[in-house]
């Protein structure tokens, strides 16, 4: 557990010092929460490499109605906007690693480590005369580890984001 802790820490600060790197760089950067309503939450960073092409980083903490986990996922996204460019609708595909009880909150301890595969498809929309995002998202997952099974903890997700480098009444810039 030590260990997950100094990932989550490491990672933590890689996604600092890239926001810091982006938004010199003049690319929006999001930076928020995200809700897993079954029982979980967690951090979320997204960012713009072009106004379609976004890389979103997630560290969730999950529990309650699913076994306990925590993660961290790479996501790369293809947005779409919509006649509002203010909505927009996202798909992609990346992969999470970290640690997971795979058999509940039993007296028993049977902690794993995992790495799998995950896609998501949401939809976000981010104000026109704020730099606030809100998103809904599904976030289908398989873990490779010991054996492939569904990961289910981060199935459904809302996250609220300040875009650090947003334009009001442009939420991604197209130059």
């Amino acid at each position: 557990m030590k260990k997950i802790i100094i990932i989550v820490i490491v990672s933590f600060m890689g996604l600092l010092s890239a926001s810091n790197n982006a938004k010199a760089q003049g690319s929006p950067v999001g930076i928020g929460i995200r809700v897993i309503p079954f029982g979980g939450a967690g951090f979320t960073a997204k960012f713009f490499l072009d106004r379609n092409l976004a890389i979103e980083t997630q560290l969730d903490a999950t529990g309650g109605y699913y076994n306990p986990a925590v993660t961290f996922e790479g996501l790369a996204e293809y947005h779409f906007y919509l006649p509002d460019p203010s909505l927009r609708i996202f798909l992609g595909g990346g992969v999470h690693f970290g640690s997971w009880n795979r058999y509940g909150n039993e007296n028993v301890e049977h902690t794993q480590a995992i790495f799998g595969i995950d896609g998501v498809l949401g939809m976000e929309y981010v104000f026109k005369t704020a730099p606030i995002g809100i998103s809904v998202d599904i976030n289908p997952a398989f873990n490779f580890v010991t054996d492939v099974t569904a990961f289910p903890n981060n199935f459904f997700g809302i996250s609220g984001r300040y875009y650090i480098g947003h334009h009001v009444h442009h939420p991604v810039r197209s130059d």
